[in-house]
């Protein structure tokens, strides 16, 4: 089986930046339009099409303009998607399932994860995503209602969980699951509202659980009347707050206050903007990630990261979007556990670890001393610098083939395909980066390896 290039789906959503992916793969920058993620892999929702290695690498693919909508990409003008004729990575993997996926194919014998590059300079929807029974569930009831799958009010465009990890490759701020109540009432305390004061009594009951599922029903299901000056209240109270506290708060209280200020002005009336005041807010430095499993609230405010999933599109919205918001399945399939330490960091390897089996995500760096070693079925993705991709262990007879990864690259390593990855220049990391924990240490991401399951 011989590797190839997967050329990247761009996905214009309104909350990415016009920048980051154009400048790491080395286009003209600003773009015309926001560039949200870049897909690398096999859904149906953004066909990547993929060619030999060492063939002249076509412009990436550009989606349509929605959120998630799950309709297939456009192809920009020369590339080989045009014609009709080229082949995606799904295509590939459907006619030979057993020599591209291996054991690791699944009843379906689907690709088991997407892999994608994420650049937000907004605010995303508050969301969750579904576990796999909820999923199965719920893609079944919206065929058998005939909601199309590409519709604006379709909810579950495929039948499989989302669980998600995003590494930072620069400063990442997102909100990520429930905060302590302990530390929500501290954070009451300080933006001290009178009109948020009456809902204090909701919190403190010593069940977590069941006071913030009480507090989040309360605010997203108030009324316009009662919710919009509820919403420009808080957010006032957290503006004065963020200024009055800012240099002696603690980090994650004064981003939180400046979070929800700025939603306020952006969402004004929207009881997401309440919600904001409940969740962990985070800022990644370069390296570190956030992993978010089934049911977890969560939404992503600004930065730019690698980010891998299940082999799903599959977002339920509560608010913060002028996307479809279906609040009764949001919270049907919404965990209220608070989540203490939602950051996670790679250990002397470079792996991060996670529950689940459908991936494993490397981070290799410009400080690895030797080549790695790497079995497909896997994607590689450049990121920084040139990195040699070398096919070893050939049978006798067959030509190795050889590429090098540049930043935006993406290569598919088929089932019992081994490659050899040789950093050769270690390049720069995105704009932004210096400011990280790698500013100048020569360590920063110069590719990232998944794979399914965990990583031998």
């Amino acid at each position: 089986m011989t590797i190839l290039h997967v050329e990247g789906c761009i996905r214009p959503y309104a909350w990415g930046s016009r920048t980051a992916i154009a400048e790491l793969t080395g286009r003209p920058s600003p773009t015309s339009h926001p560039e949200a993620e870049m897909w690398f892999g096999a859904h149906p929702g953004g066909p990547c099409p993929v060619h030999p290695v060492g063939d002249d690498d076509p412009t990436p693919a550009t989606g349509d303009p929605g959120e998630g909508t799950g309709a297939a990409p456009a192809a920009t003008e020369g590339s080989p998607v045009a014609g009709g004729d080229a082949r995606t990575l799904e295509s590939v993997i459907a006619a030979d399932v057993p020599g591209q996926l291996g054991d690791a194919a699944g009843p379906d014998g689907r690709l088991p994860f997407l892999l994608k590059l994420l650049a937000a300079d907004q605010p995303l929807s508050l969301q969750a995503h579904p576990s796999r029974e909820q999923a199965v569930a719920g893609f079944a009831r919206e065929d058998a209602a005939g909601i199309p799958r590409d519709a604006f009010t379709r909810n579950y465009r495929d039948d499989n969980h989302k669980p998600e990890l995003i590494v930072a490759l620069t400063p990442f701020d997102a909100m990520a699951g429930f905060r302590p109540v302990g530390e929500t009432l501290r954070l009451f305390d300080v933006v001290d509202c009178p009109e948020l004061s009456r809902f204090r009594a909701m919190l403190g009951s010593g069940a977590d659980a069941d006071d913030l599922r009480g507090l989040l029903t309360t605010w997203i299901t108030l009324p316009d009347a009662t919710v919009r000056p509820l919403v420009a209240a808080v957010a006032a109270s957290c503006r004065r707050a963020a200024a009055r506290v800012a240099d002696g708060a603690e980090p994650w209280m004064v981003r939180t206050l400046e979070t929800v200020a700025e939603l306020g002005d952006r969402y004004p009336g929207d009881s997401g903007v309440l919600c904001a005041l409940l969740l962990n807010h985070v800022r990644l430095e370069p390296g570190e990630a956030i992993y978010l499993d089934a049911g977890q609230l969560h939404a992503y405010v600004r930065g730019f990261g690698v980010e891998v999933m299940a082999n799903s599109d599959n977002v339920l919205r509560g608010g913060l979007t002028t996307k479809h918001v279906d609040v009764p399945e949001l919270m049907h399939v919404l965990t209220f556990d608070p989540l203490e330490d939602p950051v996670r960091r790679p250990d002397a390897a470079g792996r991060y670890p996670v529950p689940v089996g459908e991936f494993a995500l490397r981070r290799v760096t410009a400080a690895d001393p030797e080549a790695t070693s790497v079995t497909g079925p896997a994607m590689l993705l450049g990121t920084a610098g040139r990195v040699q991709v070398d096919e070893t262990a050939v049978p006798a007879g067959t030509d190795a083939t050889s590429t090098a990864l540049t930043p935006g690259d993406a290569v598919w390593v088929p089932a019992g395909t081994t490659v050899g990855l040789t950093v050769l220049d270690a390049g720069h990391p995105p704009a932004g980066a210096e400011t990280g924990a790698d500013a100048g240490s020569g360590d920063h991401a110069v590719a990232f390896i998944v794979t399914v399951g965990t990583e031998d």
